[in-house]
């Protein structure tokens, strides 16, 4: 590839040559290192490529030879500028563009997130705007070293962090810890307690429920494996009693509890939604579009609005590059228009249950999402005169509670000395 770049860039023409002794004309090319290539034979002519400054060294040994060539074609850098040298406009703008090229190769157009799980693209990306390293950012404020430093102070789940430029490219590697803790989103003191001087931290249920498994790190249990609890009751008490040589509590202790609490509890499902809805039927019939982005701006090819009256639209892009690591921010755009039309239609027993278990599986996937494990589901759908409503409960097991200040001191139970000793 190189080579042919650098014959480009020097130029060459393409030759046919006969004559009486061809085999000894190109004998005498070869002791003279006149360099020939794409040599072929067509009957009683043969055709090859010869650079400019060989080409010119050919007289001499066509004499000796009795061959004769001539010309087929010329190419290259400098037959291309001899060809066009009065064309100035045609010159000025490629030095424009070379020029443009040079100026948008000294900013970031395309950044490469690899290894993410946890974090999303979305979320690297908005930090990535934050620390003024995003999209258009010039090369020369992007420090990678202390951008990896950032990133790991960020993301508690990133533990590894490599970020490189190549070209106009930022790719950001990440590696996230691999043990799955479990979900503490509530287990953090909330801002609004942080500054007030009170010491002691309730932890509350959230639901109701029944204490599928408690672990006490730090505080008093206030209830047992297999209590049933009512939603605002203290599972854990941020208060540590201190008991006299007699076994009677004389002070307490106050903390911020800590426990792993798991909560078997029942939520109530209840949805509904109409026997009549509008039903989409496409066509067939499609256009297409394309055009050019440029930053905010787009150009459509062609100007002309869609025919269709309802119509979707689906758009493909690709990032204009001039190799691996050059990307510009140019994106070349196909825009598929797909006519549909609607119509009323009734849900049938069958569609509306497929409906209800499509609403219901949404449900269940928000609730997975904020890592509750579903250990059972039950739900009846009933028809009405125009609606169908589904009810039902959904058992769960979730890591749930919330801190409250400690205003009372803590209740007296059988397994306070338990509790003590985890806490130490």
């Amino acid at each position: 590839m190189l080579l042919q770049l650098i014959k480009y860039v020097c130029g060459y023409v393409e030759v046919a040559m006969w004559g009486y002794a061809p085999e000894r004309f190109l004998n005498l090319c070869s002791n003279h290192d006149i360099l020939i290539w794409d040599l072929r034979q067509e009957g009683d002519v043969y055709s090859f490529k010869i650079s400019v400054q060989g080409f010119r060294c050919l007289k001499p040994l066509l004499k000796k030879s009795g061959t004769r060539i001539r010309i087929k074609r010329k190419s290259g850098i400098p037959f291309f500028f001899f060809r066009y040298r009065k064309r100035k406009i045609l010159f000025a703008s490629i030095f424009l563009c070379v020029a443009i090229l040079f100026a948008l190769s000294r900013f970031i157009w395309k950044i490469n997130i690899n290894g993410n799980d946890s974090v999303t693209d979305d979320s690297m990306l908005q930090f990535l705007e934050e620390k003024n390293s995003a999209y258009g950012t010039h090369i020369s404020d992007i420090d990678c070293t202390k951008l990896e430093e950032e990133i790991r102070a960020c993301f508690d789940s990133v533990i590894w962090t490599s970020v490189k430029r190549e070209g106009t490219t930022l790719t950001v590697d990440v590696q996230e810890n691999l043990v799955v803790a479990d979900d503490k989103a509530n287990a953090k003191l909330p801002e609004e307690f942080q500054n007030q001087k009170q010491s002691g931290y309730d932890l509350i249920a959230l639901h109701d429920g029944i204490i599928h498994k408690i672990y006490v790190r730090k505080g008093t249990p206030c209830v047992n494996l297999g209590d049933t609890v009512k939603k605002g009751d203290v599972l854990v008490s941020g208060a540590l009693p201190i008991y006299d040589d007699s076994g009677n509590i004389i002070d307490y202790q106050y903390c911020t509890a800590d426990a792993d609490i798991q909560l078997k509890t029942d939520y109530k499902y209840r949805d509904s939604f109409p026997t009549n809805h509008e039903e989409i039927l496409y066509s067939g019939h499609s256009q297409n579009r394309y055009g050019i982005s440029f930053g905010d701006s787009y150009f459509q090819v062609p100007w002309k609005k869609v025919s269709y009256e309802k119509y979707t639209v689906m758009d493909t892009k690709k990032q204009l590059r001039i190799c691996d690591s050059f990307y510009l921010p140019i994106y070349f755009v196909k825009q598929c228009y797909e006519e549909y039309e609607t119509k009323q239609a009734v849900y049938s027993k069958k569609e509306a249950k497929e409906h209800a278990a499509e609403n219901l599986a949404e449900y269940l996937k928000k609730l997975t999402q904020k890592g509750v494990l579903i250990l059972e589901k039950r739900v009846m759908i009933k028809s009405g005169k125009n609606k169908y409503t589904v009810s039902g409960s959904v058992t769960v097991l979730e890591n749930t509670f919330r801190y409250a200040v400690n205003t009372t001191q803590a209740p007296d139970t059988e397994d306070e000395g338990n509790a003590a000793d985890e806490s130490e």
